[in-house]
């Protein structure tokens, strides 16, 4: 009988996001007869948690999730915080550190030093998956303290937008086997920045389920109000890259335009407040509803009439890919990756990031309903 190949992935956490529900849709199709899944998480929680299934091996990452703070607190704090800690020869070599990096336009050595006392997984694997990257920690971990026959790199964003550290992405990608990214147009923006990798890049689309999404939509939570206009849906966490206050202000476009409309949106973020000001100042708070977070949104996609996705900017969204499981009518800004997803969807319009563009495309599918 053939020995089983182990695999490792390594996440942050399971909360409700698009990197986490492709990750739960890419263990749906993993053969358990080739494959001993083994799953990292520095921290150990989410709603989505639920979805990892009991086969898979579940490892809490405790090293990280111990420098966790360090980590994400700017170098300057965590320096402070040694002085308080009367921790001088510490707090004197980092902020040593701390310039250098600043000199050299990285937070490469920043990482390595915080991270340079762990001691990784106690296991051998024959794959190691730093299925959240580019991250400087979670790519440190994977190349520094995973031991494994192949190492890969999964990237799920463009890297033209986020704020990546390339110095960092360069040494660690350096060590990957294979490196896959979620969109053509991804896969296009990352050889351009990194034409050395060319020869290990490849496009992995996410994996997304038709049939149990479908299924999920049968037995989830729906629309409970008794509004009788057409209902406007968004899916996915609340924050400036997501575009809902751009959707906001389409929404004034198309209410000043006498449509009979509602806007609902499912997921929590940031940016919650920043959008119910702007509700009140535009006074709409009669036309939208925060949802809140969702972990089966599928009967509210099925239900809408519209599914509009406002992004700024995606790897490859997973959102949308749910959204196309139904036959609704779709809008969606021109983020990376969306005319790729849509190319074969009749009923939808990829439109600029505008609340113009946005509050057209919509009219353009409520018309044609």
């Amino acid at each position: 009988m053939e020995t089983k190949k182990k695999i490792f992935f390594l996440l942050y956490s399971m909360h409700v996001g698009g990197v986490e529900k492709s990750f739960a849709s890419l263990l749906s199709v993993i053969p358990r007869d080739k494959y001993d899944i083994h799953v990292g998480l520095v921290l150990p929680e989410g709603d989505l948690i639920s979805l990892l299934p009991s086969d898979v091996k579940v490892h809490h990452i405790t090293e990280l999730a111990e420098r966790w703070q360090e980590l994400k607190d700017p170098p300057l704090t965590t320096i402070k915080n040694y002085v308080i800690k009367r921790l001088y020869m510490k707090a004197i070599y980092a902020f040593v550190l701390y310039l250098t990096c600043k000199l050299r336009g990285s937070y490469l050595w920043w990482v390595e030093y915080i991270l340079k006392d762990t001691k990784g997984i106690n296991e051998s694997f024959d794959v190691a998956v730093a299925y959240a990257g580019p991250s400087s920690d979670i790519d440190y971990y994977i190349c520094k303290k995973v031991k494994a026959l192949r190492k890969v790199g999964w990237v799920h964003f463009d890297i033209s937008i986020f704020n990546i550290d390339k110095k960092a992405t360069a040494k660690y990608y350096r060590q990957y086997d294979r490196v896959y990214v979620v969109s053509e147009t991804g896969l296009n923006i990352f050889n351009h920045t990194f034409p050395e990798f060319q020869n290990k890049t490849k496009v992995f689309h996410n994996v997304v389920s038709t049939v149990q999404i479908k299924e999920q939509a049968k037995t989830g939570e729906t629309y409970n109000d008794d509004f009788k206009g057409k209902r406007l849906l968004t899916v996915g966490r609340i924050s400036p890259e997501k575009g809902q206050r751009v959707a906001i202000q389409a929404l004034k476009l198309l209410v000043d335009r006498g449509y009979d409309i509602h806007w609902y949106f499912v997921g929590d973020g940031n940016d919650l407040q920043n959008c119910q000001n702007d509700i009140n100042k535009l006074g709409l708070t009669a036309y939208v509803t925060f949802l809140g977070t969702k972990t089966n949104p599928y009967a509210f996609m099925c239900d809408c009439d519209v599914y509009v996705q406002p992004s700024r900017h995606e790897g490859f969204c997973i959102t949308l890919a749910e959204a196309l499981c139904f036959d609704n009518p779709i809008v969606s800004t021109d983020f990376t990756g969306a005319k790729e997803q849509l190319v074969n969807r009749k009923n939808s319009i990829v439109v600029g990031m505008e609340p113009e563009n946005i509050a057209d495309g919509i009219e353009k599918m409520l018309i044609e309903q």
